[in-house]
């Protein structure tokens, strides 16, 4: 681009955004407002659910059911030592 062609390309520009807001209600002082907003707006992304923790002597039945009643106690136990640390 030479420094010659600017003026005419601003001329250019300034027609296609007049063309563009015309008939849409805005005006170019709003049209720039929110360009300005939008570029000054840092994009954000939403806030994360957070997961459920695991409960660590949450047994379900079916293996509670598996599981012989001594390993049933030991598990149980380290549960009990895991929530103690």
């Amino acid at each position: 681009m030479r420094s010659e062609e600017v003026p005419d390309l601003a001329a250019r520009a300034t027609a296609m955004i007049d063309a563009a807001l015309t008939g849409s209600g805005l005006t170019r002082e709003s049209y720039w407002a929110a360009v300005r907003k939008g570029y000054n707006t840092p994009y954000n992304d939403p806030p994360r659910k957070r997961a459920v923790p695991a409960q660590p002597n949450a047994v379900s039945p079916v293996v509670a059911d598996a599981v012989e009643p001594v390993a049933a106690v030991v598990i149980a136990a380290q549960a009990v030592e895991a929530r103690a640390i």
